[in-house]
């Protein structure tokens, strides 16, 4: 189901290196689950999948926290052209939040970073005084805030929107809706109380990951129809997740799900989520 009249671009793709990378969510507790992603994964592996399907660019969002990672982030940045945006990690909570902002900045392809509550023990990080500092900083300087959240962290965000109503916020995952469990009515609450907030945004990715063995669009079409009642087009993103999605699918099939799951959306609508709409929130050209 090709897209017309724009760039497709995957707003959520991982790069590490096994040997280098900080993967701190690569925990001895999740060995076994994870123990297909415990490899390398750049863009070479990446590069036949996304042409095959049909996607012109793709958007780096961070799987570590180094600096050699940034590094090597925007390395390939300049050498892929298809890769034409980074979203990176700072540590929110640091006194130089401004001055690793500023250093990463100074790289063409920076576009923002990602708060990772998810991997918090605190389930209030989002709001603490040194966390909103941070979050000011990104604020200041016109970058992009992806939220690494689940339904419990959904609360804090109606706050951050209020607090920041100039800051582009995206909701990576959709929160992470338990849809194994089909225990969603906590999930749908905290997401329709982001609906009134239009700087907030929310990504079509890494659903099927949340939705047991052996996924397909019919599993986790009660979300995304629930997100498009409620957001609509104009404020939802698509994403791989790749390859952490290959956990439930590989690309092809990633894509496809996706794509069927919106075919009954205008030939307009559909340019917004697979393509518009990432080159509004991650000031993408062309």
């Amino acid at each position: 189901m090709p897209i017309a009249n724009v760039p497709v671009t995957d707003t959520h793709v991982h790069f590490w290196d096994i040997e280098r990378s900080d993967l701190y969510w690569m925990t001895p507790e999740l060995a076994d689950q994870l123990r297909p992603l415990r490899r390398s994964f750049g863009p070479d592996d990446l590069d036949p999948e996304r042409r095959a399907v049909g996607v012109n660019r793709i958007v780096i969002v961070q799987a570590a926290r180094s600096e050699w990672d940034h590094a090597w982030w925007f390395a390939l940045a300049e050498r892929y052209p298809w890769i034409v945006a980074v979203v990176g990690w700072v540590d929110l909570a640091a006194s130089d939040v401004g001055e690793r902002l500023d250093r990463y900045g100074a790289h063409p392809a920076f576009r923002g970073v990602r708060a990772t509550a998810e991997n918090e023990l605190d389930p209030d990080w989002l709001v603490r005084p040194d966390v909103l500092r941070g979050i000011a900083a990104v604020a200041e300087r016109g970058l992009t805030l992806d939220l690494l959240v689940r339904v419990e962290h959904l609360a804090h965000v109606p706050r951050l929107a209020e607090r920041f109503p100039g800051l582009t916020m995206v909701v990576d995952h959709l929160a992470k809706p338990p849809i194994a469990s089909g225990e969603l009515g906590p999930w749908r609450d905290g997401l329709a109380a982001l609906v009134p907030y239009p700087n907030v945004w929310c990504k079509l990715s890494g659903l099927l990951t949340e939705a047991g063995p052996q996924p397909t669009a019919e599993t986790i079409r009660p979300v995304v129809e629930f997100a498009l009642e409620r957001f609509g087009p104009a404020r939802l993103l698509w994403g791989s997740d790749w390859p952490v999605a290959t956990l439930a699918a590989d690309y092809r099939t990633t894509y496809q799900v996706y794509a069927t799951l919106t075919a009954g959306l205008s030939e307009a609508e559909r340019a917004a989520i697979f393509g518009g709409n990432a080159a509004r929130v991650y000031r993408l050209s062309g």
